[in-house]
């Protein structure tokens, strides 16, 4: 997560930057139209939704995998510990 999470997190916080300027430079200009700020808006709050979405996507995938890591490694010290009681049984 350390390493993905980030960049994602960059790349659409540099995007909702970009917006963000053209809107208020959009709300700067007389001239503008509210359909078009409303539109760049819900361009906005799409891009944040879907920026949650992969977030929590992420953890959940993040979360999987640790509990997955964790079964493994229960099996293996149970495995493990089965081994060097045979070995020095022998």
């Amino acid at each position: 997560m350390q390493g993905i999470e980030p960049k994602l997190h960059t790349s659409l916080m540099g995007r909702m930057e970009c917006f963000r300027a053209l809107l208020q430079e959009a709300m700067d200009h007389s001239e503008s139209q509210s359909s078009d700020i409303l539109v760049k808006i819900s361009e906005l709050d799409e891009l944040y939704d879907d920026y949650l979405l992969n977030k929590k996507n992420l953890e959940n995938s993040i979360k999987n995998y640790r509990e997955y890591h964790n079964d493994l490694r229960r099996k293996l010290t149970v495995r493990l510990r089965e081994l060097r009681k045979k070995a020095k049984e022998k």
